[in-house]
Order: C-alpha cells, then sequence, then structure tokens
C-alpha cells in the first residue's frame, strides 16, 4: 500500500528513506568510487601482501589462483562470465560494481577459505540447484560487503560457518534473498532485502546421524542434509543446536514473498533496533509507535520457531496522524481534539515555490471527518459556540515544499477546521479539528472488588498514546494499577477491573504515552463484593484455543477453579488453577480442543472439591 517512509539507521547506500530506489547522484557516485579505490588500498595496505588489478577481457580466477593470504585483487568494471572461488585470506574488491555472471550454473562466487573477503561486485545467473548462490560462503570469519544480488536462485547463502559478516548488499529479485544453513555467531546487518521469493531464511538440519566425541573436546553432531554432511561441535554452539546468536539487525526487507523465516534461536535485533518489515511498520499492521523513537512498540514474531525482532523499526505510518490531501498539497496534525487555547503545530506539504497561507476558521458547511479520526471525536455542531460558520479567525503564511505553523486554539469548544490556500486566496485543501475539554467519568459512584466498571471519556487529544489509569486516590501518577490505552481515540467507554482491596479510587487520563495528566475522575468508594459469583466471557462460541476470562468472587484461602465440559462430574476436570489466596479477581483458560459446553466450578479447596459455585455456560465450537 502507499506507505510514508522512515530511514533506516544503518540504511544502504543508494536506497532512500523506507527503502525505496533512488537514482544516486553525480557527487554520490564520486564518493562511492572514490570510497571504493581507498577501501581497496586499505585493504592491500592492512594485509601487508600483493594487489592483483584485472582489466576487462582478463580473467579473474586466474589472479585470484595467483593471489596469496593476505593479498588483494582488484577487479575494473565489465562483465566476468565466470564462476569463482576465493581460497583463504584473500580480499576481492570490484571497482565500479563489476559483473559476476555465472551462466546458469553453479554458484556465482565460492568464499571457500577462511577471512575471504568480496565487496563492490554485481552478482547475477547462479544455477537451480539446491545449494547454487550468487555468493556462497564455505569459511570462516568471511566478509560480504556492499554487493549486489540478482537474478540467483539464492542471493548469499551461508554454509555450516561462524563469523562471517554480510553487511550493506543489496539482495533483490532472487529465489532465496539470504540463507543461513546451520550457521552460527555471523552478522547481517544494513542489508537491503526485496523482491525476493523468501528475504531471509535461517534453517537448521534435524536429520542427525550420528552423536560423537570431537577431538578438540565437547561432542560434534554429524548431520547428514540433503546434498552433504557438516560436523558441528556442541561444545562451540551448545545444546539448542546449528543456529544459535546469529545477528540480524539494521536490514530492509521490502516485497519479499515471506519476509523472513527462522527455526533458529537468532538474535534479530542489537539492543539498539531490529530490521524494518514492510508488513510490519504500520498501525493497521499491529506497528505502534507512541513513542516516536523509529521503533515499533510491539515485537514481531519471526515464523518457523521462537525468534523474535524485539524492536522493529517502524514507519511514519506507526504515528497516528489525522491528514487531509489534495494532489501535491497536504495538511496533517498529530492530534484531532485540542483544549481551549493550546498551541497547535499545524504541518503542510505543498509543491515546489509553493506561496500561500494557512488560515484557521469556522468550518464550512459540508466538512468531513479527518482522514485517521474514523469519527471519534467530540460530537459537536459543525456551528461552533462562538463563531458563525466560515469566519476566519487567524492565519499564518506558507512558503515552500514543506513546514510546519503554530496557531492557538479558540477558546469556544466545538468544530474548526485549518485551510490551505494558494497565492490568490483559492482553497487548495482542508482540514478539520475539535476544541474540547478533556473528561473522564465513571458511571456509578461506588462498586465492589473485582467488579467491572465502564469508564467514559471524551475531548482526548486524539494521540496514540493517549492512556486512562486506575489509581488509589493520592497516589503518584507513575504509579497506576492499571492502565488501558485509547488508541487515537477522543471519545469512547472503556472497561476495567476493580481492585480486590477496598479503598477510594479514581481514574486519569494522560497525553502521547507519558505523565502529562489532563483530567481525572470523580473517586469510586470500593467496598468488599459479598457472596460467591463465577462468570466466564465471552459465553458466545469461542475456536478452540481462544481465551476465555473467569471472573470469581468469595473465594477461600485455598480456592480452586475447574474448567469441566457440563453434566460432568467433578473429578473430571479438563483443567484446574488455583485463585493463590485472592478472595476476588480474574484468571485465563484457553478454550478445549473439543467443541462442547463447558462450565467452570469453585471450589474451597482442591482435594475436598467442596463446590461453592458455577458459571455461565461457554460454548466451545
Amino acid at each position: 500500500m502507499p506507505r510514508s517512509v522512515r530511514s533506516v539507521p544503518w540504511g544502504h547506500e543508494g536506497v532512500s528513506a523506507g527503502g525505496r530506489l533512488r537514482r544516486p547522484s553525480r557527487l554520490a557516485i564520486a564518493i562511492l568510487i572514490t570510497s571504493s579505490i581507498i577501501s581497496s588500498l586499505f585493504l592491500a595496505a592492512t594485509g601487508m601482501g600483493a594487489t592483483l588489478t584485472v582489466a576487462p577481457g582478463e580473467r579473474i580466477q586466474a589472479a585470484l589462483d595467483e593471489a596469496r593470504s593476505g593479498d588483494a585483487v582488484l577487479v575494473e568494471g565489465g562483465v566476468y562470465r565466470e564462476r569463482l572461488v576465493v581460497s583463504e585470506g584473500i580480499a576481492l574488491q570490484g571497482i565500479g560494481r563489476p559483473q559476476i555472471d555465472a551462466g546458469g550454473s553453479g554458484s556465482g562466487v565460492t568464499l571457500q577459505g577462511d577471512g575471504a573477503r568480496i565487496q563492490g561486485f554485481l552478482v547475477t545467473g547462479s544455477g537451480s540447484e539446491e545449494m547454487d548462490a550468487g555468493v556462497r560462503v564455505l569459511g570462516e570469519g568471511c566478509t560480504v560487503e556492499d554487493n549486489l544480488l540478482s537474478g540467483n536462485r539464492i542471493g548469499i547463502l551461508l554454509q555450516s560457518v561462524t563469523g562471517g559478516a554480510i553487511r550493506n548488499n543489496s539482495v533483490e529479485n532472487n529465489g532465496i534473498g539470504l540463507l543461513l544453513e546451520r550457521s552460527w555467531d555471523n552478522e547481517i546487518a544494513g542489508n537491503r532485502i526485496a523482491e525476493n521469493g523468501v528475504g531471509i531464511k535461517a534453517v537448521r538440519q534435524n536429520a542427525s546421524e550420528s552423536i560423537t566425541a570431537s577431538d578438540s573436546g565437547g561432542v560434534s553432531i554429524k548431520y547428514r542434509p540433503k546434498t552433504e554432511a557438516a560436523t558441528l561441535e556442541v561444545s562451540k554452539i551448545g545444546f539448542a543446536g546449528g543456529l544459535k546468536e546469529n545477528r540480524i539487525y539494521g536490514n530492509e526487507l521490502l516485497d519479499n514473498g515471506e519476509n523472513a523465516l527462522d527455526d533458529g534461536e537468532n538474535l534479530w535485533d542489537d539492543g539498539r533496533g531490529g530490521n524494518h518489515f514492510d508488513d510490519f511498520d504500520a498501525i493497521e499492521e499491529g506497528c505502534r509507535d507512541r513513542e516516536r523513537d523509529g521503533l515499533c512498540d510491539a515485537p514481531r514474531k519471526i515464523p518457523g520457531g521462537p525468534s523474535v525482532d524485539e524492536r522493529p523499526i517502524a514507519s511514519e505510518d506507526a504515528v497516528r496522524k489525522y491528514a487531509a490531501s489534495a494532489g501535491d498539497f497536504k495538511l496533517f496534525l498529530y492530534r484531532s481534539t485540542f483544549s481551549p487555547g493550546a498551541e497547535m503545530p499545524l504541518c503542510f506539504a505543498a509543491p515546489e515555490n509553493f506561496t500561500g497561507r494557512a488560515v484557521l476558521a469556522a468550518p464550512s458547511p459540508g466538512s468531513g471527518p479527518m482522514t485517521g479520526e474514523a469519527g471519534t471525536g467530540p460530537k459537536t455542531d459543525m456551528e461552533t459556540d462562538t463563531e458563525p460558520i466560515g469566519v476566519a479567525l487567524s492565519s499564518q503564511p506558507l512558503a515552500g515544499r514543506s513546514g510546519t505553523v503554530t496557531f492557538t486554539a479558540p477558546e469556544g469548544e466545538g468544530s474548526y477546521v485549518l485551510r490551505m490556500e494558494d497565492g490568490s486566496g483559492s482553497e487548495v485543501v482542508s482540514l478539520p479539528f475539535a476544541v474540547a475539554t478533556p473528561e473522564v467519568k465513571v458511571a456509578d459512584a461506588s462498586a465492589g472488588t473485582c467488579d467491572r466498571v465502564n469508564v467514559s471519556y471524551s475531548g482526548a487529544p486524539g494521540f496514540e498514546g493517549d492512556w486512562i489509569g486506575l489509581y488509589p486516590v493520592g497516589a503518584g501518577d507513575d504509579r497506576p494499577i492499571s492502565r488501558e490505552y485509547l488508541d487515537g481515540t477522543s471519545r469512547g467507554t472503556l472497561p476495567f477491573v476493580i481492585p480486590s482491596s477496598a479503598g477510594s479510587y479514581e481514574f486519569r487520563m494522560f497525553e502521547d504515552d507519558g505523565f502529562t495528566r489532563i483530567a481525572v475522575s470523580q473517586p469510586i468508594e470500593v467496598a468488599v463484593s459479598a457472596g460467591v459469583r463465577v462468570e466466564a466471557s465471552p459465553a458466545a462460541a469461542r475456536r478452540p484455543g481462544e481465551a476465555i476470562t473467569v471472573s470469581f468472587w468469595g473465594a477461600k484461602p485455598a480456592s480452586a477453579i475447574g474448567m469441566y465440559e457440563m453434566t460432568r462430574p467433578d473429578k473430571y476436570m479438563i483443567g484446574m488453577q488455583w485463585t493463590n489466596g485472592r478472595a476476588c479477581g480474574t484468571m485465563t483458560f484457553a478454550a478445549p480442543r473439543t467443541p462442547g459446553r463447558y462450565d467452570f466450578r469453585l471450589f474451597e479447596d482442591n482435594v475436598h472439591r467442596k463446590l461453592m459455585g458455577a458459571s455461565n455456560v461457554v460454548v466451545v465450537g
């Protein structure tokens, strides 16, 4: 879908913010060529070896065969129809992005020796066999950096290796972009991986052939995969298997059939940030950036195993905005509702060399709801409390392609509009907003312990991170008993569960995921609930495995609650949980696999099972 984008902290040269290709400037090209030459000289100097140069028409492999560990082979721009093997400690450096074309057979470049390196090439045309790749890494501690891999069965393959560095490559239009097979302790960082069948795939082979003592100590496990055997030492990798703690971060995964698969235990972030997944970078995809730090608030599970990206990179669409656009003209706010007299930063975008103005006015008839607001703003008449429809209240000059101007919200509550006008005074786009005082209300002034109460709110700013917390009266703002996000809505109702202790409580509203308090409810007095009750929700049909919440009141110190098929005797429980000494509270059960009618029974203890009460019926379909 169309997406506003955010730059990736470890982005690849030649890729725009968010991963879209851009044409490099002449200056950028010059810098890249110069940096490649400098890098080549650096490799030769630091390796203390010889430098061999290959020109178009010459064979790269001949130079590689002549080179020794510590040497650098520099390849000038051109097309080389070869399949290369790089031995231990040799650096293969491209100048001007030379192309290696494998001709539809085998792998384009095989890093066979430990410490081998390839940088600055376009590699294409691998064969279609199972392990054919653009670059195939078989040596320990190898580096693959700043290459373009395209049109291969596998872009980059790491096969039973450790200590590798795969950095800042563009891997596009391959069957699999990057494949880690029985490899661990490698760094995969800053790569752009786009339009492949699978982006990054990390796999372990499960068919162990034998387990024996290794000569260096520990145990070795010999695997026999489809193509060849490999020996892994458990003393190095641990019993988790051949894939443990590869470090995969700062990569852009865009428009792949499946962005990532991992059946191992890898680290998908470096503690600062993870990876940018184009299927998990916006609010509607589950990524919210309430803190506006460029990271999703929620982790992204990597299909195939237990691995998780704890800090996936967010796009601008992970931050809620209220926008209106017409062609190249756009207005947007980060909130939909303002308190009377509050500052209102308004962002705009326009064509090159635009001059005009932004006008704050009472709305014209027919003004619609804001994009992203979904009609959740305070419901007011289109005419404000103090101004007739269409009257301009204030204005700010606009100039250039984009920027921000600041208005002051009117003192009268109601609906207003912000208009962008061109130099002739004609309106090009308009954006409605609301002015309202935040409020939090509880319908009842009293409740019992563990009861559910509905809390209504209005006048919330509309930030993604606005929230309401439950507090004992007099407690500090940083110590809520429970809290609920408003998810960008300006008004609505939220259910809360009252604590299990009697006392005075209140509800407080805060803006933008912080502790700026903007409203507080009247106190609610909570008394100890009387009697025994058990309630299960929802009672409507649940699918097997879905959550069922069970609330209880009047439990004894040793009480337990069991899940039962209806009419079954008390001794034939499906599941049992203790109340852990609580007189009231909630617990969660997973719906049984077998469709049917079920209930939940409260007992004094799980020894004599004296029944205290039973819940309503829950249907599992």
